[in-house]
Formats: C-alpha cells, sequence, structure tokens
C-alpha cells in the first residue's frame, strides 16, 4: 500500500454524481489536503450538474475557488478516467444493483476506495469487493457516516464495559421516487439501501450477529405499479456478545402522513437496554440513563459526514487506517 504524503493533496475520482455525491463533494471542499480531481458518470450531464450543485450550496468554501479555477475532468467511462487522471482514491456511488465490474476495476487500478453504502444488492458481490480488498491491502471507508458523530461515540464510550441486552433499530418511511429503488434485485428495498444505517450502529454497540431471523413481505405496496420490493421487514438477531436485537422497518407510509412521535424522530436510530442503563442513540443527539443517575445527553458537536470524508482523506494520505 503507498501513501500520498503530506506535499500535495489527494487526489479524488468520483464514480456516479447524484445526490450523495454532491454531499461528499460539498464536505471535501473543505478539507486543505483533499482534491476533486475527475468526475464519471453515463450521462455526462450529471457531472457538469454536480460541479454546478457545488458552487451553489458551498460558494465561499476554501476547495471551491480550486474548483473554478482548475474544474473537473469528466468522464463516461471509469477505465477512460483511470487512465487519464493520476487518482489517489475514488469515490463509488452507484446504484447498490450496479456494483461490482466496476468495484473490481477501480482496485486493479491500485485505488483507495471510499464506496457508498450498500457496498451491493447481494451477500456475494459484497463478499467479493471485500476480498479483492483485503488481496491488495487498499485504503478503504464505506459510507457509514452516524458512527462518526460525537453523539454517538460519545454514548458509546459511556456504555463501555456495560453488558448490553436488547439492541432495538427501527426505521418508518415513504417509497423512494427513484425507479430502481423500487425493484427488490435492483436495490435490496429498505433494509439493505436505508436501514443498513441502523444495522451498522447495532454492530458498532452490540458487535458481530450470529444468529438471524427474518421475515419480509410485500403487502402494504402491492397495488403501486413496478414496485416488488419487501414493504415490511422484521428481524431478530442474536449477538456474540449474547445480545439479542430487534430491527423492523417499513416504506409504506403516504407521502406527507402524519405518524407517532416515536415513528417520526428520525434522530434516534438505536434503543438499547444494558445492565443497569439504557440508551437512545441518533446521530445528532444520544442520551444514556444510568440508574439512580440523570440523563446524560450527548450532542453532535460537528456534521458526521465531514468527519468522515475528513477520516478518509486523512488514512489515504497517511496510511493510517
Amino acid at each position: 500500500m503507498t501513501t500520498v504524503g503530506s506535499n500535495r493533496p489527494v487526489r479524488l475520482g468520483f464514480v456516479g454524481t447524484g445526490g450523495r455525491t454532491v454531499a461528499e463533494l460539498v464536505e471535501l471542499v473543505h478539507i486543505p489536503s483533499a482534491r476533486i480531481s475527475a468526475l464519471c458518470d453515463i450521462d455526462e450531464s450529471r457531472c457538469t450538474w454536480a460541479v454546478e450543485q457545488l458552487l451553489e450550496r458551498q460558494p465561499d468554501a476554501p476547495g471551491t475557488d480550486v474548483v473554478r479555477e482548475q474544474a473537473p475532468q469528466t468522464f463516461t467511462d471509469v477505465r477512460d478516467m483511470l487512465a487519464a487522471v493520476d487518482l489517489d482514491a475514488v469515490y463509488i456511488s452507484l446504484p447498490p444493483f450496479a456494483h461490482g465490474d466496476i468495484d473490481h476495476a477501480i482496485l486493479d487500478a491500485g485505488k483507495a476506495v471510499f464506496v457508498e453504502k450498500p457496498v451491493a444488492v447481494t451477500g456475494s458481490v459484497g463478499r467479493e469487493i471485500a476480498a479483492h480488498i483485503e488481496e491488495l491491502g487498499v485504503v478503504s471507508s464505506v459510507g457509514y457516516q452516524s458512527r462518526y458523530s460525537s453523539a454517538v461515540q460519545k454514548a458509546r464510550a459511556a456504555l463501555e464495559g456495560v453488558p448490553l441486552g436488547l439492541v432495538i433499530a427501527v426505521r418508518i418511511g415513504g417509497l423512494p421516487g427513484g425507479a430502481w429503488w423500487r425493484v427488490q434485485d435492483r436495490s435490496g428495498g429498505m433494509l439493505i439501501e436505508q436501514h443498513t444505517h441502523g444495522v451498522d450502529l447495532m454492530r458498532l454497540f452490540a458487535g458481530e450477529a450470529e444468529h438471524v431471523y427474518a421475515s419480509a413481505n410485500t403487502v402494504l405496496l402491492r397495488d403501486v405499479p413496478d414496485v416488488d420490493i419487501a414493504d415490511v421487514n422484521a428481524a431478530t438477531v442474536r449477538f456474540r456478545s449474547g445480545a439479542v436485537g430487534v430491527i423492523a422497518n417499513s416504506c409504506a407510509l403516504e407521502p406527507g402522513q402524519e405518524r407517532p412521535s416515536s415513528m417520526a424522530d428520525w434522530t434516534v436510530s438505536l434503543q438499547i437496554v444494558g445492565r443497569g442503563a439504557v440508551a437512545e442513540i441518533g446521530p445528532r443527539r444520544s442520551q444514556v440513563m444510568f440508574a439512580g443517575e440523570v440523563a446524560r445527553q450527548y450532542s453532535a458537536e460537528q456534521d458526521p459526514n465531514r468527519l468522515m470524508n475528513e477520516a478518509f482523506v486523512h488514512a489515504v494520505q497517511t496510511g493510517d487506517r
């Protein structure tokens, strides 16, 4: 594994230029060691759109002037981008079904990779990508920004050494508009495409799972054209630590539909029951309540998305994972 060092910026390329790429670009222009060098999308006009969105949203950010003066090169084929631009790392922001060959081509070129979640629709494709990364030893990251939140990290520190018994992750929302999102073998549905953030936090607090029982069905959206995803999912999990988890989600709410406050508070990602402690965990705020004590409240001090990007760029620059 080679590192960039501190003598020059980290040159970054981007494959796929949708909303998630824009979300990363608007953070990266605040990181002095990051350089936005190339954008790639099968629709090249989307590359132009992404740059326009960046300039509109962050006109005065430190790195925005660099983008104006040295516009990123644009491509419609990832192999052309890799051949033409000397990149240090590539952000891969593709619909879940599109992962596979593109990821392997980037890895074969020896580039560090930042992969937006989910890594793939199927476990087999995800494991192949993970094995390739392990074989080459390149720096890699997946876009699970919630774990970078100081509200999450401080709550985790407060629970250090506390035996955890029950970890619950629930997400209830509506149906996104993208056509690919509504097809199970293209998006994986809510559990894989969205609620994977909740699963990531479950793993952060409770460790790895050893047994899972799950059930899913299309019940509430059967009459919606071109929808075949499971609109309700539920699972019980037993972790290696002995803790038990519950995962539940649905994407069947109507647009603008009101819901109970317990379903509406998206700042809460997990509920935890431990020995002498209960907690609510979220990327914006968390609280931990120990028996006989006043609740400990934690708020995010910085945008976790910024922190995630800083950590990745630093790892590429220094090799410090």
